[in-house]
């Protein structure tokens, strides 16, 4: 008799897309300028550490023509990381809505994710030693979909990251209460 009335309560109607809210008409909020400072900062390292292998293919005599196309290949990409690093920041969003969460990233390729609510399994904050320094955090949301649909939004300043989590974490409570 169960399964009977199972059946009469489950439904299971066509949508149509065309009345589904656009999640390009959501404002994303910006992540803090001190991401980008982080991503400088780790392209001066990688620049430290050139000039140190540098100097010491010198004083190996390593061919100088070995030298140069070795930095010259190394200075392309330093060159295309700081391009990235400038270009990139603007491009990441996030908002939360009243189902799920939306994170956008890219210039070259757009990425945006979404997630809903009853798909997240956890969500936490992490802080490295640069974070610290330039008072970042990021937001890590763990999913039941494995780690290719989970999501970390980077740059946020750690005040936003736990209001976000404790947003994120009371949402997903209440849907796991239903």
């Amino acid at each position: 008799m169960d399964s009977i009335e199972n059946q009469k309560l489950f439904t299971n109607r066509q949508i149509n897309i065309d009345q589904l809210p656009d999640y390009r008409e959501v404002d994303l909020s910006s992540i803090s300028i001190q991401y980008r400072k982080k991503g400088f900062l780790r392209l001066i390292f990688f620049v430290v550490l050139l000039c140190i292998a540098f100097g010491i293919g010198f004083y190996f005599s390593i061919p100088d023509s070995v030298l140069y196309t070795i930095s010259g290949v190394f200075l392309f990409f330093l060159a295309f990381g700081f391009f990235n690093v400038y270009k990139l920041y603007p491009e990441y969003g996030y908002a939360l809505r009243e189902k799920d969460v939306i994170y956008q990233r890219g210039f070259f390729i757009k990425k945006t994710t979404i997630i809903p609510f009853n798909r997240i399994q956890h969500v936490s904050t992490s802080r490295g030693i640069l974070d610290k320094i330039l008072g970042i955090a990021n937001l890590k949301i763990f999913t039941a979909g494995g780690q290719g649909s989970d999501i970390t939004i980077p740059g946020l300043l750690p005040d936003e990251a736990e209001r976000l989590k404790e947003a994120v974490a009371n949402k997903v409570s209440l849907k796991n209460e239903l």
